[in-house]
Formats: structure tokens, C-alpha cells, sequence
């Protein structure tokens, strides 16, 4: 004959352990997943701040114009900084694509088809600026910016494949390996920017 005490006492030290293992699984998928919500954010907030420059610049009180930091330009050289300029935004809003996708994914806003849809369509856009930032000659003076661009256009399409490896095997593991490559390409573009487009002014 079983004990009733001993029954009541084993239940008593079981159910606490199974209930403390469920809640510590529970706890670690979900701190896994602030992590990742967490970095997939700050590679927003790092290319967004590019491109709220201009807009914090004009909702700003009127005051002067500050005067770029930079030395006058040649005519070779500002000629440059306008050609570039034109493809600087289609690199930009494939770098916002990719990091917006990445975010909606995560957060199931958006499907693995329209995730895929959006990283091979700034993928596309990306080769196509490469091509045409390598058509371009740069001055002797700016060949470093010109080497640093395609630098950045480059990270970019690197951490674009990686994305889209999220569309093989389902595994978030992948945008966390493509963040570091889209945070070092938007910081080559700052600074390309602090070079040739001081406050993200358009070139004359």
C-alpha cells in the first residue's frame, strides 16, 4: 500500500519542477528574441540617422546657412559629387528596404514571400548602383571616396544574400549575421557623405 503522504509529497516537489522548466524555456526564447528585435532596431536607427539629416535640417528654426566644412571644390570634383549624388539615393532606399524587410519579417508584419520580394528587389537595385558608381571617374583627389562608396555598395549586397539565405532554412540566424555588414556599409557612407556632402547637402 502506497503512502498518501509520500504521493501528496511527490507531486508537490514535481509540479514546481516541471513548472520552473517551462517558464526558464520560456524565458530564454523570449530574451532570444528581444535580442534579435533589439539589433535588427539599432541597424534602423544607424540608417535612418543618414537620412533624417536633411529633414531635422529644414523642420529646424530659420538661421544661417552653416558653411561646409570642406575645401572648395574643383570642377572635377564637384562634378563628381553630382554623379554621385544621383546614385546615392537609389543606395539609399535599398538600405532602408533591406532594413525594413529584416524588421517586418521579425516582427510578423510581413511573410517569407513578400520578405524575399523586398531583398531581391534592393539586392537588384544595389548591383545596378555598383555598375554605375564603377562608371564613374573619380578625380585623383577622391579616390579613396570612390573606393569607400563602392566599399559600402558592396556590404550591402553582401548582407542582402545573406537575408535572403532566411528564405532557405527559415533561420533569424541569418539577420544577424547580415546586420554587422549593413552597419559597417551605412558608416562608409557617412562618411563618404562627410567628405563630398557635408550635412547632406545637394552639390551645386
Amino acid at each position: 500500500m502506497v503512502d498518501s503522504g509520500s504521493v501528496s509529497s511527490t507531486t508537490a516537489v514535481d509540479a514546481p519542477g516541471r513548472s520552473g522548466s517551462r517558464s526558464f524555456v520560456r524565458a530564454t526564447l523570449l530574451t532570444g528574441g528581444l535580442i534579435v528585435l533589439a539589433v535588427v532596431s539599432v541597424l534602423a536607427v544607424a540608417l535612418l540617422r543618414e537620412g533624417t539629416t536633411t529633414l531635422h535640417s529644414s523642420s529646424a528654426a530659420p538661421r544661417p546657412s552653416p558653411v561646409p566644412s570642406r575645401h572648395a571644390f574643383s570642377p572635377a570634383e564637384e562634378a563628381y559629387a553630382q554623379a554621385l549624388w544621383t546614385i546615392h539615393g537609389d543606395v539609399k532606399r535599398a538600405a532602408y528596404t533591406l532594413t525594413f524587410s529584416g524588421l517586418r519579417y521579425k516582427l510578423k508584419q510581413a511573410d517569407a514571400r513578400e520578405f524575399e520580394t523586398g531583398v531581391r528587389d534592393a539586392s537588384r537595385n544595389l548591383e545596378q548602383a555598383d555598375t554605375r558608381v564603377r562608371a564613374l571617374t573619380a578625380p585623383p583627389s577622391l579616390d579613396s571616396v570612390h573606393a569607400e562608396y563602392l566599399d559600402a555598395v558592396n556590404l550591402f549586397r553582401r548582407s542582402a544574400a545573406e537575408m535572403l539565405k532566411v528564405t532557405t532554412d527559415r533561420s533569424d540566424d541569418h539577420l544577424l549575421a547580415a546586420y554587422p555588414l549593413s552597419q559597417e556599409a551605412s558608416e562608409k557612407l557617412l562618411r563618404v557623405g562627410d567628405v563630398i556632402w557635408p550635412g547632406e547637402y545637394l552639390p551645386n
